[in-house]
């Protein structure tokens, strides 16, 4: 593109142009020239070059924040200065070795997340934005949920979230530099038709007649195609080192199908959904002896559940307790404070953020969260950023308090949005308390979020599609 082009020219150019680079890499978001000179480059003025985010000097390296298109810049950057293009690199390599903590390690796995789902950041907000209007249309009764308009364009807002396991296989397969084509077959194995009427049947199904397939849901979900994909990585570079390279087209993928698709679909691909089905129990148990302490659970760690489809199985346990009690209290109330405090929460950075984009963001999947859409909002802020992150978790927890003190039902099935509270009018007062639940988790969320946020000095954010 030719705003790529010209970017990278005033980039090169402001850094001291070919002459003065010895060496140049990318990262996920940053151009990293090694220097010969380093006080050649006046950072006041690359940071004023339109489509610059910010400047860093570290480890040695000039680094230019670029954002998403950096890797279209990069290609740019080497084909003026006759360049070798050099496989991007570890976006944290600036960063001085840390004892391994579990707070250590959940980080690692946010910075992971947010590196895999950022690019598809844009479909996620704009198909969001979309279900949000639907929502709203509903809502207000200026569209019926059953005309065929409405049918179609939810079906395409719907498309992004439902196969979800393609888009990160593709991504995934890039961040872990293995075969992203070849990722998407194991995307296409998790929600294939055939595998999902197994799993309907209900039957159990072994592969070479002893290994046990869990047959769990894996549409729209994220963490099971991400492990798979990590684990095709190590098996993937493992046997290319082995494998002559006159056969290596079609025996390397044959290999590497062979070994990670049994341990997909046995180990890593139902991990989430085996835990979840004991958490499930244990959350049983709770809401029937301690209901306070579930719905507080629910409310604060219903953002990791839905990470790691742990959910699918508590609302297993909840369409139960429905058939048999003739209400909900497993997951809804505690459900719909967590989904609304990650709301809150991110428009708690949208008036906080002094960056243009991530105010756009924010406040476009924002919107997407009130209306119970709540992954753009989760993997577009609360992951990238964290603080967000934590803040609605706390503030889902004491709204899920309230709710689980007061003994909220649902009453009948619905969302878990604002606008779908109607569903807890019913024998008590579970209406007015889950309303009260609701305005609690916000308030606390937004309060925290807004205190406690802090704009990165290198923030990169792609705006939302529009």
């Amino acid at each position: 593109m030719a705003d790529n082009k010209q970017l990278a020219a005033k980039v090169l150019e402001a850094v001291g142009g070919k002459d003065n680079v010895s060496n140049v890499t990318h990262c996920i978001t940053r151009l990293r020239f090694h220097l010969k000179d380093s006080g050649i480059p006046n950072t006041e003025e690359v940071k004023k070059i339109p489509g610059v985010l910010s400047v860093v000097e570290a480890g040695g390296q000039y680094q230019v924040v670029i954002g998403p298109a950096v890797a279209d810049v990069y290609a740019e950057v080497c084909k003026l200065g006759g360049f070798a293009v050099q496989a991007a690199v570890d976006e944290n390599l600036d960063q001085p070795k840390e004892k391994i903590t579990p707070k250590r390690l959940f980080s690692m796995l946010c910075d992971t997340m947010s590196g895999i789902v950022m690019p598809m950041i844009g479909p996620l907000a704009g198909s969001g934005m979309i279900k949000a209007l639907l929502t709203l249309g509903v809502t207000f009764g200026l569209i019926d949920n059953t005309s065929q308009t409405y049918q179609i364009f939810y079906m395409v807002a719907d498309g992004v979230f439902y196969y979800m396991p393609f888009f990160l296989a593709f991504s995934a397969g890039k961040k872990f530099n293995c075969n992203p084509f070849l990722s998407l077959v194991f995307a296409a194995m998790l929600v294939n038709p055939t595998y999902v009427g197994l799993k309907t049947a209900g039957e159990a199904v072994h592969l070479f007649g002893f290994l046990p397939v869990t047959l769990a849901s894996y549409t729209s979900s994220v963490i099971p195609i991400i492990l798979i994909v990590y684990f095709q990585s190590i098996v993937e570079k493992f046997v290319t080192k082995y494998v002559p390279k006159p056969v290596k087209t079609f025996v390397v993928p044959m290999i590497v199908l062979v070994i990670t698709v049994p341990v997909g679909f046995v180990v890593l691909g139902p991990l989430g959904s085996i835990i979840g089905g004991y958490m499930s129990t244990a959350f049983t148990f709770l809401d029937a002896h301690l209901s306070w302490l579930n719905s507080m659970l629910i409310g604060g760690l219903c953002p990791l559940l839905v990470m790691t489809g742990m959910h699918y199985a508590l609302g297993s346990a909840q369409s139960l307790q429905r058939a048999t009690m003739g209400y909900a209290t497993i997951m809804a109330p505690g459900m719909v404070c967590s989904n609304m405090a990650q709301c809150a929460s991110t428009f708690g950075v949208a008036l906080k953020s002094k960056n243009p984009a991530l105010k756009s963001l924010a406040s476009s999947v924002g919107v997407t969260a009130l209306c119970g859409i709540t992954e753009p909002t989760l993997y577009g802020v609360g992951m990238k950023y964290k603080t967000p992150l934590y803040c609605a978790m706390a503030g889902g927890a004491v709204g899920g308090l309230y709710a689980g003190i007061m003994r909220v039902k649902q009453w009948a099935y619905g969302t878990s949005t604002v606008f779908a509270l109607p569903v807890y009018i019913g024998e008590d007062n579970s209406f007015l308390h889950i309303c009260i639940a609701v305005a609690i988790s916000m308030v606390v969320a937004f309060i925290l979020s807004y205190l406690t946020f802090k704009d990165p000095v290198d923030d990169a954010v792609e705006a939302p599609a529009k």
